[in-house]
């Protein structure tokens, strides 16, 4: 579909429908645009899509060659799997080319009211659906009949995109003691092996900028002492690897953990190695309740770790590497810390520490000055 000039103030929309090739023309731009528009809209949602009536491909043939190809190759391939038949459930039986934007507007919106997902949830719910939809209205779509990715007429809230909490100096050192005060079973001296667990994560998460998924995959081999690096393998293609950098301190965080027997991953699933279960639950909202901390989400301490990079003198493109960004524009919300704070030299995990045992180490100078 497209608009050409013709002669002054005249312009020809021309346009595919019902397997023929047809025109109007239209005087003014700006009403050629519209028209172009609009007949673009109703090819998108099937009131006149250019295929055959005899391509009948059923969503759930879709779905089906969408996991063997692509969902299942995934690092989170245990989370798309329930994903997929999610969409198997409420759309599987319909046609591809039946499958339009009302159609996945009404979908979408199923996620958050009639499901109650949460909305970071219910985005990531439609992320799987627009890659799927994109492979079927591109490599596949003389099967399905799609000229064009119905998921991408949809608007969609993506609350984590906005949000930019991060934890205050006062705040880190709260989140600390709190983790601090159960390492042990109460009343003993017996490791609490469920805190120790979340207590790591935490601290990897807040001193490095991972994310949880990537936390949950590392591997003893990842620790990489004498680099003062770890090696960050899940979520990249084509077996590459990013690398964040480990502080002395982390280091020695993760040198003292207990390994699991017969199993390389420092943070095995609970339930063995198919288990789903790789998320923290209840004990991290237990340990912002004992931190007094409110507002406050588990990725944000991804957050954390950006945010205190910029507000030290940090560099734009390199957070984007750490951070794993594909698109430097996901990293400049983070550039107008920069710019009102003063820069800073050194390293952004140390720094965080400090700030982590600041009011430990004054209690311990209190103490030796009394002595």
């Amino acid at each position: 579909m497209s608009v050409h000039k013709k002669a002054d103030g005249l312009f020809e929309v021309r346009w595919r429908e019902g397997g023929r090739q047809k025109s109007v023309r239209i005087r003014g731009f700006d009403v050629a645009k519209k028209v172009q528009h609009k007949k673009l809209t109703r090819r998108d949602e099937n009131r006149h899509l250019d295929v055959k009536k005899e391509i009948n491909y059923k969503m759930s043939e879709l779905i089906n060659r969408y996991w063997t190809h692509y969902g299942s190759k995934k690092a989170s391939a245990d989370r798309e799997k329930s994903i997929v038949e999610g969409i198997r459930s409420e759309l599987g039986r319909k046609f591809v080319r039946e499958v339009d934007g009302v159609a996945v507007q009404h979908w979408y919106e199923n996620l958050t009211g009639k499901r109650g997902l949460a909305a970071n949830t219910a985005v990531r719910h439609f992320n799987v659906m627009h890659h799927m939809m994109e492979k079927a209205s591109t490599i596949w779509s003389k099967e399905t009949g799609l000229e064009r990715n119905p998921a991408s007429l949809i608007e969609v809230d993506r609350p984590d995109d906005a949000r930019e909490r991060f934890l205050s100096e006062e705040e880190l050192y709260r989140l600390k003691l709190a983790l601090d005060e159960r390492m042990f079973q109460k009343g003993t001296k017996v490791l609490n092996k469920t805190n120790l667990r979340m207590r790591l994560i935490v601290l990897i998460a807040v001193s490095t900028g991972m994310r949880s998924a990537e936390i949950h995959r590392l591997r003893w081999p990842d620790v990489l002492y004498s680099q003062g690096l770890l090696a960050v393998r899940a979520r990249l293609k084509k077996g590459k690897v990013r690398y964040v950098p480990m502080s002395s301190e982390l280091a020695e965080e993760i040198r003292h953990y207990p390994a699991v027997i017969d199993n390389d991953r420092i943070f095995p699933p609970k339930g063995g190695e198919t288990s789903k279960r790789q998320r923290l639950e209840g004990s991290f909202e237990d340990l912002l309740d004992r931190a007094k901390i409110r507002d406050f989400w588990f990725h944000d301490l991804r957050h954390t770790f950006a945010s205190w990079y910029m507000m030290n003198g940090g560099d734009l493109y390199e957070l984007a590497k750490l951070l794993g960004h594909a698109n430097i524009k996901m990293t400049e919300r983070y550039a107008k810390l920069a710019r009102k704070h003063i820069a800073k030299t050194g390293d952004t995990a140390k720094v965080i520490w400090s700030m982590l045992d600041k009011k430990v180490q004054q209690e311990d100078g209190d103490v030796a000055n009394i002595a």
